[in-house]
């Protein structure tokens, strides 16, 4: 690749990363899929250093995996972090649920933060209606909420990880 193809590619590839790091304060931008889709770009624009050698190519493309699987593991912890949070307060499975399926739907059809909201709510509700203690159903929401925390936290390290891997890539891997 030219160095004139080289360097809008890469500014384009950090501005999507740091975008992506930078969205990972809010809890409902999926930012580690906008750091994956800016290293992909950067894999398939560079054809993962097929050209280089079989060697190399292997490198990246296992380097790639785990960068792809970071990405998958944070995505998915978030979900933990805020069920089991939840649950270590006494939520039932149910209103973890409803919470799940209200947040999903609620971000599809309105925002992702409304569908943050609606989760937290639903949460609320289930647990008044399931055992009529509102101060235990707050108890259970606002653990959910600070599950949300943690897993911002976690996703932060996450995605740490997934930059590094990158910067590692290009200044070790990729070759001009």
């Amino acid at each position: 690749m030219s160095l004139w193809a080289e360097i809008p590619l890469l500014f384009v590839v950090t501005l999507g990363m740091l975008i992506g790091f930078f969205s990972l304060l809010l809890v409902f931008f999926p930012g580690l899929t906008v750091i994956w889709a800016s290293i992909s770009l950067w894999g398939i624009a560079t054809l993962f250093n097929y050209r280089v050698g079989p060697w190399t190519f292997t490198l990246t493309i296992a380097t790639f995996l785990v960068i792809t699987m970071l990405m998958l593991l944070g995505n998915i912890l978030d979900n933990i972090f805020m069920a089991g949070s939840a649950r270590s307060k006494g939520a039932s499975w149910w209103g973890i649920l409803l919470s799940w399926l209200a947040m999903i739907l609620a971000g599809i059809f309105l925002t992702p933060l409304v569908g943050l909201v609606a989760a937290l709510l639903m949460l609320f509700i289930a647990e008044i209606v399931r055992i009529k203690d509102y101060r235990a159903a707050f108890r259970s929401a606002s653990s959910m909420a600070m599950g949300c925390g943690w897993a911002v936290v976690a996703r932060l390290i996450i995605a740490s990880l997934m930059i590094a891997l990158f910067i590692m890539w290009y200044f070790m891997l990729y070759q001009r």
